[in-house]
């Protein structure tokens, strides 16, 4: 299919894609969170807290008191983005959804290449599970989400521990350090050059199946997944290898691929109607799951 008319406006807003330098991070993300941090229009929730999480910043957005609660884990290629660039986003989701979230603001490479970022969600979610009564949120049904590389972090937490998450929810998902990216797939909003160079600064030459979960021994033990991929995006391939052998080795899994649309789309509510309809999507399959464990 072609880009949605949505896409070709965002994608042409974008500009011409560049690889990052490693001097320039500071400056990259010093102005991706002025920006977010000059967004006026945010929705109200019923409360939105920072706090500590065992050491590891985190933001809580409750909806409303006694709300379930997710683990939120944002993307950036593991180097870029943090709470404020996320802010906005996550309030929208909380507020369609009805799911409280607690989004991670983990160490990022490449001053804190793997383990560090995963060892902060890992953190995150524990402390989640202890200490969600004290902030009136339930966590007896824990779904991680994640965006991207933040998707990576998710499924490489339920590698690392399966127990930890009650489900994963994974947007475009980053699943392989050693797989082959297609360059007719790139887009202005990533390409393969740049995805090269983010797993470069998060685990450059690491094998664990922690970086890479499509290549863990043991998938059966991943806990129920929803996967979305984005039809013109350098990690759709890799991210529908994940799910299908998920799959293959037993696990629930919910998967389709989005049309029309790039990388990043999950998290821009106000420029795409299919994020509205992926956040429902979402929220339902949710509430199923929740359903049905409880």
């Amino acid at each position: 299919m072609t880009l949605h008319p949505q896409s070709v406006a965002f994608l042409t807003d974008l500009g011409e894609p560049t690889v990052p330098d490693a001097d320039q991070v500071p400056a990259v993300r010093a102005q991706a969170r002025a920006a977010a941090l000059a967004q006026s229009d945010r929705i109200g929730l019923d409360a939105v807290l920072d706090l500590d999480a065992d050491g590891v910043p985190v933001r809580l957005y409750r909806p409303a008191l006694g709300a379930p609660a997710a683990l939120y884990v944002h993307g950036g290629g593991w180097v870029l983005h943090d709470l404020e660039t996320h802010d906005a986003f996550c309030r929208h989701l909380a507020h369609r959804t009805g799911w409280a979230l607690l989004a991670v603001d983990y160490r990022r490479a490449p001053e804190h290449p793997y383990p560090a970022p995963l060892d902060d969600v890992e953190t995150a979610a524990r402390w989640l599970r202890e200490h969600a009564r004290t902030h009136r949120v339930d966590a007896s049904f824990v779904p991680g989400i994640g965006d991207s590389s933040g998707a990576n972090l998710v499924a490489g937490l339920t590698v690392r521990d399966a127990s930890l998450l009650d489900m994963q929810v994974l947007l475009y998902p980053a699943t392989d350090r050693e797989g082959v990216l297609d360059p007719a797939l790139d887009t202005n909003a990533l390409t393969a050059e740049q995805m090269a160079w983010f797993w470069r600064q998060y685990a450059d030459g690491s094998a664990s199946p922690e970086v890479s979960p499509l290549r863990h021994a043991d998938l059966a033990s991943t806990p129920p997944t929803v996967v979305v991929t984005a039809e013109h995006d350098v990690l759709r391939d890799q991210g529908e290898a994940y799910a299908s052998a998920l799959s293959q080795a037993g696990v629930p899994v919910s998967a389709w691929r989005a049309l029309g649309v790039p990388h990043s789309f999950w998290r821009m509510p106000d420029r795409f109607d299919l994020s509205r309809a992926t956040v429902l999507a979402v929220g339902a399959l949710m509430d199923a799951r929740r359903t049905a464990h409880l």
